[in-house]
């Protein structure tokens, strides 16, 4: 019942893909070694406050690309054998860390490595808004003219003082520069964004919902704060400096958050899906179902939709 009700009320990713193409669809996350400029010097050190020295992808290792995607394609083969399900159409999802920190002679050999795998319906790049140079942008411009690509943009907040707290490493004016490199080429744009973050509450949340309406993006990922075992925010938990938000505030300005997006907007993940190997707080993040029923019984209860309180559609 909880799907279905955020189904009619939210544009949820799955929907969309498979009215676009033709069927279902599936991501296989890879792993590129590219590691992250945040923490290797390149454009700073020690990470994001919220991230863990592993990064959040779940790729292969030092496996080749093509072996990875070999390997995924086997276990959605399996998973869909036991359900009696429809096989997917593939989507090669470049997740791990940084996936543009590197030349993009290098990239090219990495991404078309990607493409030229049998019927690979498309690729997608999660990177950094400062981690793209016009020699990068010339490349994903002619990846995105052969096959279908988007492209996953880090910003987790529009606020420069929370950026600075959780050394993101750049401004909200780095990631509208990007989103705008990325609509002149006609490449879709997905947000990163964390709710939940230290010293934020529903107000700005809710300020960066409306700095992404106005953007024009296709699609927004919403994550729920996490606190992973490794990452700097730990010790913070730790030292009890910082409290994670409790699930009903979470739901609440998830709630109000989407019903600040335009309609149009599709949303690509409600919630994340932390390892519970490494997840320290909050408890209720190891329960993605518990996250989602929250959330729809908010927007039931409130009457919301997303879209509802949209104030500046392009």
């Amino acid at each position: 019942m909880d799907a279905n009700l955020l189904s009619e009320r939210i544009t949820l990713l799955g929907p969309v893909l498979r009215a676009r193409f033709g069927g279902p669809v599936a991501k296989i996350g890879l792993e590129a070694g590219l590691g992250c400029p945040n923490r290797d010097g390149t454009l700073g050190h020690g990470g994001c406050a919220y991230c863990p020295p592993a990064g959040s992808g779940r790729g292969q290792g030092r496996s080749s690309i093509t072996r990875q995607l070999e390997q995924g394609l086997e276990r959605l083969a399996a998973r869909a054998s036991r359900a009696g399900r429809e096989m997917p159409r593939v989507l090669a999802y470049f997740q791990a860390h940084t996936s543009t920190h590197a030349p993009a002679e290098t990239l090219a050999l990495l991404f078309e490595e990607a493409r030229a795998f049998p019927g690979l319906a498309g690729l997608v790049v999660s990177t950094r808004p400062d981690c793209l140079d016009p020699p990068r942008w010339d490349l994903l411009n002619r990846l995105h003219e052969r096959l279908p690509l988007w492209l996953e943009l880090g910003l987790q907040s529009a606020h420069g003082p929370t950026l600075a707290a959780i050394n993101r490493g750049h401004g909200l004016a780095c990631f509208d520069a990007a989103v705008a490199q990325a609509r002149a080429r006609g490449i879709e744009v997905v947000a990163h964004v964390i709710l939940g973050l230290p010293g934020e509450g529903i107000a700005q949340t809710n300020a960066t919902a409306r700095h992404l309406a106005s953007l024009g993006l296709w699609g927004v990922k919403m994550h729920n704060l996490m606190v992973l075992e490794g990452a700097p925010l730990a010790a913070d938990h730790a030292a009890g400096r910082f409290t994670p938000w409790p699930l009903e505030q979470w739901a609440a300005a998830a709630a109000h958050f989407l019903a600040r997006l335009p309609r149009q907007t599709v949303i690509h993940r409600l919630a994340a899906d932390p390892g519970p190997e490494r997840l320290l707080a909050p408890a209720w993040a190891a329960r993605k179902d518990l996250a989602l029923k929250a959330l729809a019984g908010y927007m039931l209860e409130h009457d919301l939709r997303q879209g509802d309180l949209c104030q500046n559609t392009p």
